[in-house]
């Protein structure tokens, strides 16, 4: 009975996210039709919908931490990755306007690819190193552009929930622009959407997501030894707040 359960309650799920998704998308379309800033109404219409997304779910949502964020000032969140539902929970509950850098397959996939696009989040190819340093350099022009990013440093979900290692390509982004990070971390999601598994656990619809105070780094120090440094400080930075 327990699996029948989860069965319903999945497809549930994945018909609300998808339902209100092109709802969102749809609306941000018209609403941003005489709007420059396409962009910053995608984002904003993103974050409605999918707040009312997981009310419907049910889920149960702390936030901690949000006098850390900085007003008026782009900066850069890192954050833990568990689960597929930690790029909607991003778009939710952090409240400010962002780009994600995701991978390029995501870019190439009809309708999401182009509402990717219009929503400003950065392609990557992991794949070629040239490519990719093209698009740090492009998520440095973001940060410059008063939008911030977010970015998930371990490259992909956790298999168990336990903080992986960082890629190192983080911090050149952060030096190269100068910006402050906010380190950020997801409790829970994986316990209602692991990796490995098709059926999500509607008994386990309770999800932690704490901001730390922002960090500065020092801009003009690069190399290899400082850019480890930067990287291990991060991952600590997530890892307390994980365990808080």
């Amino acid at each position: 009975m327990h699996k029948f359960y989860q069965v319903i309650f999945t497809v549930y799920s994945w018909m609300l996210f998808v339902l209100l998704w092109v709802i969102s998308t749809l609306t941000a379309v018209i609403l941003s039709l005489d709007t420059r800033e396409k962009e910053k109404a995608f984002n904003a219409i993103e974050r409605f919908f999918s707040r009312i997304a997981f009310r419907l779910l049910g889920m149960r949502v702390e936030i901690q931490g949000l006098e850390n964020i900085p007003k008026d000032e782009p900066v850069i969140f890192i954050s833990n990755h568990q689960s597929m539902m930690d790029i909607k929970l991003s778009l939710a509950y952090i409240p400010t306007n962002f780009s994600f850098i995701s991978k390029d397959t995501v870019f190439h996939i009809p309708i999401l690819g182009a509402y990717m696009t219009a929503s400003g989040h950065i392609p990557i190819q992991r794949t070629d190193d040239r490519k990719a340093y093209a698009t740090l350099l492009t998520a440095v022009k973001k940060l410059t552009a008063k939008k911030s990013l977010v970015i998930f440093p371990e490259g992909t979900r956790s298999e168990d929930g336990q903080l992986g290692a960082f890629k190192r390509g983080i911090s050149l982004i952060i030096l190269k622009s100068g910006r402050r990070v906010v380190p950020m971390a997801i409790h829970g999601s994986n316990q209602f959407m692991p990796k490995r598994g098709l059926l999500s656990n509607p008994e386990k619809r309770y999800v932690r997501i704490s901001f730390g105070k922002p960090i500065a780094f020092d801009s003009s120090r690069g190399g290899r030894e400082y850019t480890i440094q930067v990287t291990d400080r991060l991952r600590e930075e997530v890892l307390s707040l994980l365990g808080a």
